[in-house]
């Protein structure tokens, strides 16, 4: 399978997926607003949202799809990991339990009291899912490796329904969402836990020791990178103040910037891994193809957001809680983290491709830059701006941190001339976009323009790559 229908097949999945979590965040706007309680609700998950990245996203799988896919002895490979890292993420759940003031150091100390009484009742009912997380991730992988992307990348969609259920039974409040957010989990590993069952599995740490020779350096490129998210709600908390949290606009506006990137941005990430890993011989080539496509869905994607943030706020959050002031907050932060979606992207897409190289200290320094950029940037801006100039850090670290990439690759030479179709054609569809956005004030009219957008950038597209674009699209290896 191709590097695209690879990617479009994991995005088709994740977009699936988003889409009730689009509703599942509909939902939340609508009952909890921008509210402490949501505060509350949205640290408690950050925790476990964290381990996601990194082991979902980020070194569990960069570290062990290359080494599953190697491996001659896969059923003594796979145990040692489960066994090693279950003992391990035991320890952190019984922590986090018996310390839950942990986790409200770490992602914020600024926010007032009462909202930190309610964070320790409820991280104390999410971090159990710590566990349920890495199990889905190793099942997750293993199906990468196997060329499955489309099913795995669905099954994210069982915790969005099992938290919209639980969010409109009577009198649960914010403990609806969060018991949802538990149950959830659970339910997402169960549905790939059959990957599991193919493998004799036993207790033993045989590997263990040189699968962490690998999964370290990933792991703590990871977590660095995580630290954009700690620094991130830790600012914003002091922007908290009455019933209004920060903290909340960050989260409803990260939705929608995550959104275009977990369907194109860590799809062709996912596939670059899985590709390069199998076909190391071909890296140049395949990075190429994989920078392209990336910049093909999220270059657009970032324009088509700016252009209509404040629509698209409007139509999916400004019902019951959430007033017209959140709508013009979250799409000032959203318009904030779109300018840099396309660059971590393709940040996300060269970091994978050195992943499948084995080579883990390269993304580790530009993760490194990265942190400490955002850092810098939030305490010079984000502390003045609060949430707006959080993201705006969050968006130029991204660019920082993509042209280091770009300067350690041994062979520059790693952009087609197919972008500068995509650069033309996102900036005709955001002019265009533009114009039609403004023909009316309803607001459901954005659901239109988007549509506008969509058919523009795709027939702009297909003008200028004509005689490439089959090739592009066509099934074939690499």
């Amino acid at each position: 399978m191709s590097i695209i229908l690879g990617s479009l097949a994991f995005a088709v999945a994740t977009f699936l997926s988003r889409l009730l979590g689009l509703l599942r965040d509909m939902l939340m706007a609508s009952k909890f607003g921008t509210s402490w309680e949501a505060d509350a609700y949205f640290v408690a998950i950050l925790f476990p949202f964290f381990l996601r990245r990194v082991f979902g996203e980020g070194a569990m799988t960069s570290a062990f799809v290359p080494l599953y896919s190697e491996s001659k002895n896969k059923d003594e490979f796979l145990s040692s990991v489960l066994t090693g890292f279950t003992a391990i993420l035991l320890v952190i759940v019984a922590l986090t339990m018996f310390f839950p003031n942990i986790v409200i150091y770490m992602f914020s100390s600024g926010a007032p009291e009462r909202t930190k009484e309610l964070t320790k009742v409820l991280v104390r009912i999410t971090a159990p899912s710590i566990l349920f997380i890495f199990w889905w991730a190793i099942a997750y992988s293993i199906e990468n490796t196997r060329g499955k992307f489309f099913y795995p990348a669905l099954t994210p969609i069982y915790p969005n329904l099992v938290m919209i259920i639980l969010m409109l039974v009577p009198g649960l409040g914010i403990y609806g969402p969060t018991w949802g957010f538990l149950i959830g989990e659970g339910v997402a590993f169960a549905s790939l836990i059959y990957a599991l069952r193919r493998h004799k599995l036993s207790l033993t740490l045989s590997q263990f020791g040189e699968f962490l020779k690998y999964f370290f350096p990933s792991f703590l490129a990871m977590s660095i990178s995580q630290i954009n998210s700690i620094v991130d709600t830790n600012v914003v908390s002091y922007y908290s103040s009455g019933d209004r949290g920060g903290v909340s606009y960050l989260q409803y506006a990260s939705r929608f910037y995550m959104l275009p990137y977990g369907l194109f941005g860590v799809a062709v990430a996912t596939v670059i891994l899985s590709t390069i890993s199998n076909d190391r011989e071909n890296y140049k080539l395949h990075l190429r193809k994989g920078i392209t496509s990336t910049l093909f869905f999220t270059l657009p994607a970032a324009v088509g957001l700016v252009v209509l943030s404040q629509p698209i706020i409007r139509l999916f959050y400004e019902y019951g809680k959430f007033t017209p002031q959140d709508t013009k907050i979250t799409a000032q932060v959203l318009s904030a983290y779109a300018v840099g979606l396309p660059f971590y992207g393709v940040y996300s897409t060269m970091s994978r491709a050195r992943h499948a190289l084995k080579d883990m200290k390269t993304p580790l320094r530009a993760t490194v830059l990265v942190a400490v950029v955002n850092i810098v940037l939030d305490l010079a801006v984000g502390l003045k701006y609060g949430p707006i100039g959080v993201a705006l850090a969050t968006s130029i670290a991204g660019l920082v941190g993509c042209i280091y990439l770009f300067l350690k690759e041994s062979d520059k030479d790693l952009f087609e001339r197919e972008n500068v179709y995509v650069i033309l054609s996102s900036t005709v569809m955001g002019l265009l976009t533009f114009w039609f956005s403004a023909l009316s004030s309803r607001r459901f009219w954005v659901l239109f323009s988007t549509l506008f957008g969509a058919v523009v950038y795709l027939l702009i597209s297909f003008v200028f790559f004509r005689h490439k674009l089959a090739n592009f699209l066509k099934l074939k290896k690499g």
